[in-house]
């Protein structure tokens, strides 16, 4: 399968995590960006192109993935549909609410990083995803 010619965006705030998921994205042949919160995230996504979009929903200080979300739908709107959410609980309160509101794809952790290149692929290719993905 052909690589994405845009990297994807990973931000994380757990630094271990993310260094494994930039790793284990590009080896499975996506180049990946991480940022480790969700500023850097923002000051990422101004000065560079990105395919999409892999956001840890809670992260320190006040910037995490819902608000992420809501700048790219301000500002990079193409974006939108290549956002997939990672949470460590689903079916938590504020997950369930940005959930409804974003109708974003949500992924529980942990999960297999097949089924995140496979997902990853199919929002850049324009594939509709969306709901909730419990590995």
């Amino acid at each position: 399968m052909d690589d994405l010619v845009l990297p994807v965006l990973v931000v994380e705030d757990e630094e271990v995590l993310l260094s494994f998921l930039q790793t284990a994205l590009e080896r499975g042949g996506i180049k990946a960006v991480g940022a480790i919160s969700g500023q850097q995230a923002l000051d990422l996504l101004k000065n560079r192109k990105f395919a999409g979009i892999v956001s840890d929903l809670k992260m320190p200080g006040p910037i995490g993935g819902a608000e992420i979300y809501d700048w790219v739908c301000e500002n990079i709107p193409e974006l939108k549909p290549c956002f997939l959410f990672i949470t460590g609980n689903v079916m938590d309160e504020y997950a369930v609410s940005v959930r409804e509101r974003t109708g974003a794809l949500f992924i529980q952790k942990p999960f297999r990083i097949s089924l995140l290149i496979e997902l990853i692929r199919k929002a850049a290719a324009g594939g509709e995803i969306s709901g909730v993905i419990h590995d």
